[in-house]
């Protein structure tokens, strides 16, 4: 397994593929566990600059040794700092660590080093011719250990980065030397992974199709894969109806049992892998689609497709082929277009008047068959759509040998021969017609030189020889790249003709074996449409049997439900004609309350009226009593200022006066105490009477009330 470092343009996120890293990353992301934080100048990054994702690409393009044959995949050394001890700005002091950066810097030392990568202080260098001399001056990095890593770009402009195999300084310049294949120095697994290059490994092919496909080796003509196939001329029979749009698969936790399962037409399998021959690349999510323009394996020509389109191109090509120049592929929009169709729908009304418990089971009924029947259509397709691929993969490398130039007996064979044969004889003249052209140009060139000594002097024709000496050389030269140029003209064209008659059979048989293998797919397709309309059926009839078991169930419980609802409606009735009465008879006893209270406040008011006109009844005696009181000890004080001025005779003679009024004042004083206590008891009887007036009304209130509602 491998560490997978994914890099965006804006924003490099990492995440882990597999559960066991390897590689130099693994390392070094442990070991930055420290206790202290690293200033900037102990980071790599302070010497060791971040790539931009397209200088990048273009870095790696350029080193043609360590490019896999995909043209897509990319391989570079990775090197983690604490492998060196450490590389920033502060080891510029270290001679060695000095003149290293120094050559980073320079850009000597190809460096390819994301933000994602200085993050976890690695950094790849591309090993190029002039790197690896550069490096192997210092024994700090010939010495070093290394990982490979395989750099490929994802449609989205993405980088993505897999540490593969550990590497050595040595391994490097074995494979840059070609004394050491990339295959060997990477691993089979990466190599199977990003070079576009399968192994042909029939066995893998599934067991319907191996002899297919090994009936198309036997012959050279016609496509005899077909043979064992029954034609396509029955009648597809009836068809259920489809929908175009289809249903998200919904799918129930019990699935409906249709009995013994093995009694289906059609057995719907997992279609095992396989590995097509040599020559051609499959096309995965990973490694995204190979285009012409980025293999070394197809015409240089051929445009290479942009990134942006690259997602559109993996939904149309299947696979490529590139070991041939004759532009053959297996597309999937023809067969997108005649078999990619809906699943069928199962809809089942609700019968009329079914409750609402019936009509969510028949929906949810109707939701797991339609996700059963979408999912066995999504298998058919996926088995239809690998079969296709399959055959015409065979299909394609048979048009390939019906058309290649070096099978023996073929026009094709013949026709190259003879534009060989054409070529080295043209190339066997080509001394003698280069003698011919610098004699007939020597001989112009001695007939202007006499022409002009018969006109000038003997010296005029020395100057005119030196003169033009370079200029009849140049001709010369000129006359041979010319005479080349005609030679490679003609045999381009030759062989141009020859790969355009090859095209156009290839096209011609490709068109007819893809309507022979539409007719194979079109009764395996048939068979798929049977079984499909065969689970439909078995849908419909369990569906309408848990309908009719259910029904009389349902009626049932419509009736409860019905007579439910009318207890409920009665018993709303009454509870509504309590809920008047209640408060009919409320409203009634808050109108006698208020009455009460009414009557009480007048009765209160009335009594306080008398109370105040009593005491001022009392008051007025009390007045006029004090007032006696008061004239009766004014005439006692004469009198007793009389009795001075009387002599004792006068005094003897009012005694008996004095002790009459004496006994007057004395009933006086007794009847003013009576008084007295005579008001203080009017006064409690009125305390108490305005205490208890509101406590008999609040008492015949609470009788009142408990009588009316008793």
């Amino acid at each position: 397994m491998r560490d997978r470092i994914l890099i965006n343009q804006a924003n490099c996120v990492s995440s882990s593929k597999g559960s066991a890293p390897m590689g130099i990353l693994g390392t070094a992301a442990g070991s930055r566990n420290k206790d202290r934080k690293k200033k900037p100048d102990e980071l790599l990054s302070s010497v060791v600059r971040e790539t931009a994702i397209p200088a990048a690409v273009e870095l790696l393009r350029s080193n043609a040794k360590f490019v896999f044959p995909s043209g897509t995949a990319w391989v570079m050394l990775v090197l983690a700092a604490e492998s060196i001890d450490g590389l920033s700005k502060r080891h510029g002091r270290d001679e060695a660590k000095g003149s290293l950066i120094e050559l980073i810097d320079s850009d000597q030392i190809k460096t390819v080093a994301t933000a994602e990568m200085l993050g976890e202080e690695v950094f790849g260098i591309i090993p190029n011719t002039e790197t690896l001399a550069r490096m192997e001056e210092y024994s700090l990095l010939a010495g070093a250990e290394y990982s490979w890593a395989v750099v490929w770009q994802k449609p989205s402009g993405e980088l993505l980065v897999d540490l593969v195999a550990e590497a050595t300084f040595k391994q490097a310049q074995e494979v840059a030397s070609g004394a050491l294949s990339l295959e060997e120095a990477v691993g089979a697994q990466a190599w199977r992974e990003h070079s576009g290059v399968t192994t042909d490994e029939p066995g893998t092919l599934p067991a319907a199709d191996a002899d297919a496909v090994a009936a198309v080796d036997t012959a050279d003509e016609g496509d005899p894969i077909f043979d064992s196939i029954p034609g396509g001329d029955e009648g597809a029979g009836d068809e259920p109806v489809f929908d175009a749009a289809g249903d998200e698969p919904v799918f129930d936790d019990e699935a409906v049992d249709f009995g013994d399962e093995d009694a289906a037409p059609v057995a719907v399998e997992p279609e095992p892998g396989f590995d097509g021959p040599t020559g051609f690349e499959e096309f995965d999510e990973e490694s995204g689609p190979v285009t012409a323009g980025d293999t070394a394996y197809a015409p240089s020509g051929e445009e290479a497709v942009l990134l942006e389109n690259q997602e559109q191109v993996r939904e149309v090509i299947a696979r490529r082929f590139l070991s041939e120049d004759l532009d053959l592929d297996v597309r999937l929009d023809e067969f997108n277009a005649t078999f990619a169709i809906g699943a069928p729908v199962v809809q089942i009304e609700v019968p009329q008047g079914a409750t609402e418990w019936l009509g969510d089971q028949v929906a949810q009924l109707n939701r797991q068959a339609n996700a059963d029947l979408a999912q066995l259509r999504w298998a058919h397709e996926d088995e239809l759509r690998t079969l296709y691929v399959n055959l015409m993969s065979a299909h394609v490398e048979q048009v390939i040998r019906d058309v290649a130039t070096d099978r023996e007996g073929s026009r094709y064979k013949a026709l190259k021969d003879g534009t060989e044969a054409a070529h080295r004889e043209r190339e066997s003249e080509k001394e003698q017609r280069i003698r011919t052209r610098k004699a007939e140009i020597v001989q112009d060139y001695e007939a202007q030189a006499k022409k002009l000594a018969e006109q000038a002097a003997l010296q005029a024709e020395i100057q005119y020889k030196e003169r033009n000496r370079s200029r009849m050389e140049r001709e010369q030269a000129d006359a041979v790249a010319e005479i080349e140029r005609v030679l490679e003209n003609s045999y381009s064209h030759d062989r141009q003709e020859i790969l355009r008659v090859r095209r156009s059979d290839a096209a011609l048989k490709m068109q007819v074996g893809t309507t022979r293998i539409f007719e194979v797919l079109a009764e395996k397709q048939k068979a798929y449409l049977e079984a499909e309309e065969q689970r439909l059926g078995q849908w419909k009839a369990e569906i309408q049997r848990i309908v009719d078991d259910n029904r009389k169930a349902d009626i049932a419980q419509a009736e409860a439900l019905a007579e439910h609802q009318r207890t409920t409606d009665e018993i709303g009735v009454m509870r509504r004609e309590q809920e008047a009465l209640l408060e009919s008879i409320r409203n009634e006893h808050a109108d006698r309350i208020r009455r009460m209270e009414d009557e009480l406040d007048r009765n209160r008011k009335d009594a306080i009226t008398q109370m105040q006109a009593r005491e001022a009844e009392w008051q007025h005696s009390l007045s006029l009593e004090k007032e006696k009181t008061d004239s009766a000890t004014q005439r006692n004080t004469d009198l007793l200022q009389q009795m001075e001025v009387v002599e004792d005779s006068v005094k003897r003679r009012y005694e008996a006066r004095l002790e009459e009024m004496a006994a007057d004042k004395e009933s006086y004083a007794s009847e003013l105490a009576r008084a007295s206590e005579i008001q203080s008891r009017y006064n409690k009887m009125l305390i108490a009477l305005i205490v208890a007036l509101p406590m008999l009304g609040g008492l015949a209130g609470f009788i009142g009330g408990a009588a009316m509602g008793g």
